[in-house]
């Protein structure tokens, strides 16, 4: 058992087999498979395997809720979507940077062949890190401090829309050294015009949810910020 474990719920249109898999990784694979081949696909990639149907967030929540596998005895954690293109050897790296910034979470920027939903996300090649209050949810890296605070406040109703937020409010949003966004590496969010998230729960409905969840909650929105710039 290692000290890192990525994680992430996949589907039938994913290769990240070709990426995330080589021998030198520095971490664990725990693949949840949610699609429809009867076989165990990806099983020959992954350290842990299970068959699902759910989305990511909502698999992980479960897996973490049972402790299947001893999930919640990893020290670092990376929840990534199947489609993220990034190589062995940048997330390697980024769990190393977690740790030795000390920090809560943070993501791998995205360069400009990235589907780019939130500004600050975007690569910013003067750039080493950016010190921030957003990461967004499809490829952050959390401690197990940060996760742990996570799953404690998320509700699996929750399939993605919203959990970025959710995430930072739970650990401070005002904190201004423990969530960064790195530029000196970056991966590729694809663009698509249909989404596998969108098979289990529309957007509407996913939007519904968090307004009615964080209302529940007094969660306000995140305006987003760089607090600080290293070069």
């Amino acid at each position: 058992m290692k000290e890192n474990v990525l994680f992430t719920s996949a589907g039938d249109n994913t290769s990240f087999y070709n990426l995330w898999c080589n021998a030198n990784r520095n971490y664990d694979i725990f693949i949840c498979y949610y699609g429809n081949d009867k076989k165990n696909k990806y099983e020959e990639y992954s350290d842990v395997y299970l068959k699902k149907k759910g989305g990511k967030m909502q698999n992980f929540y479960y897996i973490w809720i049972n402790n299947i596998s001893n999930i919640q005895n990893y020290k670092n954690y990376y929840i990534v979507d199947d489609d993220i293109i990034i190589e062995t050897d940048e997330i390697n790296e980024l769990f190393k940077l977690l740790t030795e910034l000390n920090l809560w979470i943070l993501q791998p920027s995205f360069n400009e062949k990235s589907q780019i939903s939130h500004e600050i996300t975007k690569q910013n090649k003067d750039c080493k890190y950016r010190y921030t209050n957003f990461v967004e949810m499809n490829t952050p890296f959390f401690s197990h401090f940060a996760i742990t605070e996570f799953m404690k406040v998320y509700n699996p109703i929750l399939i993605g829309y919203g959990c970025d937020i959710l995430f930072i409010w739970c650990l401070g949003v005002n904190r201004k050294d423990k969530y960064v966004i790195v530029d000196y590496i970056s991966c590729i969010n694809p663009l698509r015009n249909e989404r596998e998230i969108d098979k289990i729960q529309s957007l509407s409905e996913r939007i519904n949810n968090w307004n009615s969840f964080k209302k529940k909650l007094r969660i306000k929105n995140i305006i987003h910020k760089n607090f600080s710039i290293v070069k």
